[in-house]
This record gives structure tokens, C-alpha cells and sequence, in this order.
């Protein structure tokens, strides 16, 4: 199984938890320019030669990349993304800083948005990785707003099941259980530390390598684990079994 990892938050600290690991791996590191991202690429390298470098980009105003990001933005992140080769990430999210008002503002250019985003989306799927709350159970809602394009690129269902009821990780399950064409996909799981959000429940050791083997036995041979600051003997001896 492949084993990749997302960094929210890189810093020296965080990308030194890569020393913990003893397999290839990719990291999607976030970034809100180029060369800040080059940064901490060149840090990941120092720390572990066996990796690549992907590049997670935050969108201005809106954090994550979705239809009702302000046009301007997602044209000017799109064009600076041209230049930079490295595998990307597109965080198909609503909107994080005031949801509601960016969504209401930019209702009128849904439409166009939503274009500029698949153009990009299609023009790049042999280097892009979507991260996608989306699965069977809600794949036509999600594709409405944006946020679920169904292209021929790598797609990264974020299942973090320390964050959702036991219910709702049994639809989630079912959902997955069920995707077609499981060489496309990736599952994203944790979370082993909090986001951006900063409230999100931890995924305990002993529930990432349950998590772990659901997805294996369903046949998928990526995941992406939610994120490397969290990262400790604890975890790292359960992934180190799994790569």
C-alpha cells in the first residue's frame, strides 16, 4: 500500500516527523505561494530522499477551491500554477473564511467559476489530486456545487472517521466499499492532528490501522493520512506495517 501524507501547517517541526518512516512516500504540503512552497520542499528533501513533493496551494479569501471563490483569485492561482511542475492539489471545499457571505457574493459567477475550475481541472489531471468530500451518498450534490468534477484524474475521498458519528462512517464505509474503478481513487484518513479548523477529534493508533485495513481490503491501494505534524511511534509503527 502507498502512503502518502497531507501537512497543513509545514514548519521544521513538522516536516521532521518524515524521519519516523521507513517507506517512499508523497507529500502534499500547503502553501499560499510558490516560493514559500519551495521552502519547505527543500526542507521535506533534507529530511527524506525517498519523496515527492506536491504542492497544496491555499487560495486567497476563500482557503479552499470551489465555485464560489472570487473569480479573480481563482485565475490568477490557476495562472501562477503554470509555473511550477510539481504534482498538485485541489482542495475542493466550500468556501472557509465567511462561507455564507462568499457564497451569496459570488452566486452570480457560480457558473463561469465552475468552468474556469474544470478547464484547469482537465488540462492538468496528469499531475492534479482532487481532496473531495464525495462518495456514492452524495456524488450528484457534490458535483452540483463544484466541488466533484468526475474528470480522469486522482481523486482522494477524505474519510477522517475520528471526526464523523459511527452512523455516518457506516454510510461512508458502504459508499466506498462501492466505488468503481478503485485504481482512480485514493482515500484520505485521520485525522492524527487538527487542521485549520482546530477543534477536530483524533484518530487513537489502534483506529487508524482498523481504517487501514477496511481500505485495504476493499482494494485500494493509496492513502493519504491527514497529517504528518501528528505523526509519532505510535502511528508511524502501524503505517511502517502497512507499506
Amino acid at each position: 500500500m502507498n502512503i502518502n501524507f497531507y501537512e497543513e501547517f509545514p514548519s521544521q517541526e513538522t516536516l521532521s516527523k518524515l524521519k519516523f518512516l521507513k517507506f517512499p512516500t508523497k507529500i502534499f504540503i500547503a502553501a499560499k505561494s510558490i516560493k514559500e512552497f519551495k521552502k519547505y520542499e527543500k526542507i521535506a528533501k533534507g529530511y527524506k530522499k525517498d519523496i515527492e513533493v506536491a504542492y497544496w496551494p491555499i487560495i486567497k479569501n476563500s482557503y479552499w477551491i470551489s465555485p464560489f471563490s472570487n473569480t479573480k483569485d481563482l485565475i490568477s492561482l490557476f495562472e501562477e500554477l503554470n509555473n511550477i511542475k510539481n504534482p498538485l492539489l485541489i482542495d475542493l471545499e466550500l468556501p472557509l473564511k465567511s462561507r455564507w457571505k462568499m457564497c451569496i457574493k459570488n452566486l452570480f459567477h457560480f457558473t463561469k467559476n465552475k468552468k474556469i475550475i474544470k478547464n484547469f481541472l482537465g488540462q492538468n489531471k496528469e499531475r492534479v489530486t482532487t481532496a473531495e468530500y464525495s462518495s456514492t451518498i452524495v456524488s450528484n450534490f457534490m458535483k452540483f456545487l463544484g466541488l466533484n468534477y468526475g474528470l480522469n484524474y486522482e481523486r482522494s475521498i477524505m474519510w477522517y472517521s475520528s471526526m464523523f458519528t459511527h452512523s455516518f462512517n457506516k454510510r461512508v464505509k458502504y459508499a466506498i466499499s462501492n466505488l468503481k474503478e478503485k485504481e482512480n481513487y485514493s482515500i484520505s484518513l485521520g485525522v492524527i492532528a487538527t487542521g485549520v479548523l482546530g477543534n477536530e477529534s483524533l484518530l487513537v493508533p489502534e483506529n487508524l490501522e482498523k481504517d487501514l485495513q477496511f481500505v485495504k481490503k476493499c482494494g485500494f491501494e493509496k492513502v493519504v493520512i491527514f497529517r504528518l505534524g501528528g505523526l509519532n511511534s505510535s502511528y508511524a509503527e502501524i503505517l511502517n506495517k502497512f507499506s
